[in-house]
């Protein structure tokens, strides 16, 4: 998986956001969507960590939040951000 595609899909992942959510919010809902879409492709937890914070200059912290989620729990974070939109 190639550094180009990974900034395509992420930033398809947050201009496809609801408008209605906080910028913080957002890069919630991107975090916990590339890095389940990352691990679905194969890559380690630190390769998307690195990705995340070097590569699309996420916070260390909202990176480590989410990056020791299971699928589930990700899903489920992207629900409850989503729920707020409403």
């Amino acid at each position: 998986m190639n550094r180009t595609f990974m900034l395509g899909y992420l930033q398809g992942v947050i201009e496809a956001a609801p408008a209605a959510l906080s910028v913080a919010k957002t890069d919630a809902f991107a975090a916990a969507m590339v890095i389940q879409h990352l691990r679905h492709a194969g890559l380690d937890a630190m390769s998307i960590h690195d990705f995340l914070i070097d590569d699309a200059h996420f916070s260390p912290r909202l990176a480590a939040r989410y990056i020791n989620f299971t699928a589930d729990q990700l899903e489920t974070v992207q629900a409850q951000i989503l729920q707020q939109a409403q």
